[in-house]
């Protein structure tokens, strides 16, 4: 600022005053000052001027996804760097795609970067590689899915009880065989989901009709579901235990001899909205502001224990688990 304020004539309290966009200065010496800090190639440093006007360093925090292309972790990620940015911080964002060697690899890069705290959805079932970072100050935030053996916070939705909301409904709806497709459960989410499906059905006396983990995508979740509906028990209504499989297990429903087969979903989709699939809705853009929050109160000095929130989930009915089910209408792509 002193280089361009020697070049252009003028103080560097009047350089501050152009870089800052003040009124009432002439245009001949704003246009002067101007041209010089094209010329050096000058840049506001963030860091002074957060240190300025907040007493500290504007900083900046990381947040590490499962999958950005998935609408859930968007709407995460967008909300937290809403939060973020009302803080006059910078959001960093990576995706580990579900590789728990890579979520090590990013989160290394993170604090590296000397980055104020991050927050995590990890793949990574052990956690204890980030203690060492803990304790030189970094702040760590999960959400989603807890951390393992690691004293921070973490924003949850209620997997297991939205699962049960499911299955409830469709007990309620006269259905006795109900099946499972679904992820891993090696997955912390799935795994909830799962707990909940089969705690529904001890409570009223039943078992599973069938429990299908290896629905890793659309296509697979399709196989699973045709060949359920093409057995001769086949069950009469299905849980989807995430919204990625809806357009698979719909399209091979439609194309069955029992179109009418119910279907309920956990986490709601534009296209489960189409279909008219009843679903167990979570709220993505509440657990990143929680989130966000917890971790912008421990940047601010909270040393209180690490709390463990668990945001509530909301069953939507949309008639796909009504009675002996809705037909769909889906074409497979």
């Amino acid at each position: 600022m002193r280089d361009v304020a020697a070049a252009a004539s003028v103080s560097v309290k009047t350089v501050s005053r152009v870089v800052h966009n003040y009124p009432f200065i002439r245009d001949e010496v704003r246009s002067r000052v101007q041209a010089e800090i094209r010329r050096l190639g000058f840049r506001p440093n963030g860091n002074a001027v957060g240190l300025r006007q907040t007493g500290r360093p504007a900083g900046s925090i990381g947040v590490l996804a499962a999958d950005l292309a998935d609408p859930f972790y968007a709407g995460m990620v967008s909300a937290i760097e809403q939060v973020s940015t009302a803080r006059s911080f910078t959001t960093l964002v990576a995706s580990s795609g579900e590789d728990a060697e890579r979520e090590r690899t990013l989160l290394a890069t993170f604090v590296e970067r000397r980055l104020d705290g991050l927050i995590v959805v990890s793949a990574d079932r052990r956690h204890d590689h980030l203690r060492p970072d803990l304790d030189v100050g970094t702040h760590i935030v999960f959400a989603d899915r807890p951390p393992q053996r690691l004293p921070v916070d973490c924003v949850l939705a209620a997997h297991a009880d939205g699962a049960r909301q499911a299955v409830e409904h469709l007990l309620g709806q006269g259905h006795r065989a109900i099946a499972f497709v679904g992820h891993s459960p090696a997955i912390h989410t799935a795994r909830q989901r799962l707990r909940g499906f089969r705690a529904a059905l001890t409570a009223a006396g039943l078992a599973p009709h069938t429990v299908r983990t290896d629905a890793l995508d659309t296509e697979a979740a399709h196989r699973a579901t045709a060949e359920l509906l093409a057995a001769e028990d086949a069950p009469t209504a299905l849980f989807a235990d995430n919204p990625r499989l809806v357009g698979g297990m719909a399209t091979a429903i439609a194309e069955s001899a029992a179109p009418r087969t119910a279907l309920v979903a956990f986490d709601d989709s534009e296209l489960a909205g189409v279909l008219g699939v009843t679903v167990v809705a979570q709220d993505p853009r509440a657990l990143g502001t929680q989130a966000a929050d917890l971790l912008f109160s421990r940047l601010d000095g909270d040393h209180s224990r690490p709390r463990r929130i668990i945001l509530p989930t909301t069953l939507v009915p949309r008639g796909s688990g009504e009675g002996r089910g809705v037909a769909l209408r889906a074409t497979r792509s």
